[in-house]
This record gives structure tokens, C-alpha cells and sequence, in this order.
């Protein structure tokens, strides 16, 4: 993912950044999306052999949701990264093509301080640094690297495994992976391997004790703390060739918490 640029949280910049154009994804809609229209059609590069960098992000979808029991954390070591804290910040992009810029808000709301109380404020933003042409097409991973640090959250766009990952949830990085949003929605809805990568959302933590990812996935009315299970995040994430993109600094409030009594509620989508 490498797709936004710099300016404070809140405070929009107005330097020019420049980004390559990239194929769009058909995923407008502002109402919830039957799981039929999750598969927007994606195109790629003439020379790329895989289509993680120019593709567009942002479907949205609706399906139904089990409530079962959050992370305990009360064994110690068994959450990667603090899932909790990214619980504040997370919105439902609720138009198809918005999901880079509701994960941007996000993370520039924890890094920064800033209040964001509506992501159209950085899908202003994308368009005007001509990051987004059409708003419902969503953006490209680059364009959503760009915009982060347009915003004053620098940041990289790299790829990596699920043990990098975990060793960035540790160390408090702030993560956003790009998926397959049907693998992780309605997987029993993928009649064959599509290989789309359309969407992205924040890693929030991961938890090997349960065998769960947690998601702050902005695609979905439940995606605060959505939980799937670790094969199916990593198939989805395959799907991008594992890409993501990570700030490039940690944040302390994104670091473990100590071990605390009781558990808490999240959606997980039941398979």
C-alpha cells in the first residue's frame, strides 16, 4: 500500500502529490451491498503480473454477524498488538470506494490526535491531491500511502508474513493490509479463487490463543473489532501478495496492554 502524503491531523495541507493513475473498482453504493456485488471487477497494470499496487480499494459489504467473546487478556502474550485501542476511531465507510479513506482517518485520528468525525473530510482531501478521480472507485494502495502522509503520518508500503505482522502489532506500528474483501466477508460466497484484492482495513491485533485476527474493518456496519479466523485473513491477504502499509513509527498506546481481568464483546463472523 503506498498511497497518502503529509500534513497535521486535522489541518489539511496543500502541496501537490503526484500518483500514479490506477484501474477502479465498481463498488458504489450508499446502501448496504448484497454479498453478490462484494466482487468488484479489478483490472491490472499492462506490466504488473499481480495487481496488489494499482488496484482500486473500497467495497463495502453487509452480511450477517454472530456476537461471541472477545481477546481475554488475561493471558498474558496471547493478543498481538492492543485491538482495543482502535476502537475509538473506526468508522463505517458506508459508500462503496471510501474504505482508504475511512482507514486514513483512522489512523490519523490515533497518530495525531486529530478529531475526525467524518471520513469525507479525507475524501475531500484525496481529491483534490488527485489521489481520487471518482470517490465510488475508490483509491489504489499508493494513493492511500500517499494521503497518510499528506496528513502528517509517514509511512511505507511494503509486504510481509503473518510472523511480521504479529512482530509489528508488538512493537505498536500501526497496520493497514489490503485484502480480498469477499474472503473475509462471505467466504463460503467465493465460488472459486478470484484473487481480487479491493479493499483494506486495519490490523488491530491478532490472537493465537483463539486463533483469530481482530480487523477494525471499515466495510462492514460490525467491522469494529470483526474477528475471522487466521487462515481465512492470511488467504484474503494473499490475495495482495500480503501487502500492507505500516507507519513508521510506533505508537505507545498501540502496544499491549498489561494483563487485565474480564473479557470483552466483538463481532466474528460465524463459518
Amino acid at each position: 500500500m503506498d498511497d497518502f502524503d503529509d500534513g497535521a491531523g486535522g489541518a489539511w495541507s496543500g502541496a501537490d502529490v503526484a500518483v500514479a493513475e490506477a484501474p477502479a473498482v465498481d463498488d458504489a453504493a450508499p446502501e448496504q451491498i448484497p454479498p453478490a456485488d462484494l466482487q468488484p471487477e479489478m483490472a491490472a497494470e499492462p506490466d504488473e503480473v499481480s495487481v496488489p499496487d494499482e488496484v482500486s480499494l473500497g467495497a463495502a459489504g453487509d452480511v450477517a454477524a454472530s456476537v461471541e467473546e472477545g481477546p481475554d487478556l488475561t493471558d498474558d502474550g496471547a493478543v498481538h498488538g492492543n485491538p482495543v485501542a482502535w476502537t475509538l476511531d473506526w468508522f463505517y465507510q458506508q459508500f462503496d470506494g471510501y474504505c482508504g479513506p475511512s482507514v486514513v482517518a483512522q489512523v490519523v485520528a490515533q497518530y495525531t490526535g486529530a478529531t475526525i468525525t467524518d471520513p469525507q473530510q479525507l475524501v475531500d482531501r484525496a481529491v483534490e491531491l488527485g489521489l481520487m478521480d471518482d470517490p465510488s472507485a475508490g483509491m489504489t494502495l499508493p494513493a492511500v500511502e500517499a494521503l497518510l502522509e499528506d496528513q502528517g503520518v509517514p509511512c511505507t508500503r511494503t509486504d510481509g508474513s503473518l510472523d511480521d505482522l504479529r512482530g509489528r502489532l508488538d512493537a505498536g506500528y500501526g497496520v493497514i493490509a489490503m485484502v480480498d474483501s469477499g474472503e473475509i466477508w462471505t467466504p463460503e460466497d467465493e465460488a472459486g479463487e478470484d484473487d481480487a484484492p479491493d479493499h483494506v482495513l486495519v490490523v488491530a491485533g491478532i490472537d493465537d490463543a483463539r486463533g483469530v485476527v481482530i480487523l477494525s474493518d471499515p466495510g462492514v456496519p460490525y467491522g469494529n473489532q470483526l474477528e475471522v479466523p487466521i487462515e481465512q485473513f492470511e488467504a484474503a491477504w494473499a490475495d495482495s501478495g500480503f501487502q500492507m502499509v505500516v507507519t513508521d513509527a510506533p505508537d505507545d498506546a498501540l502496544l499491549a496492554p498489561a494483563a487485565t481481568p474480564g473479557e470483552r464483546r466483538s463481532a466474528i463472523i460465524a463459518l
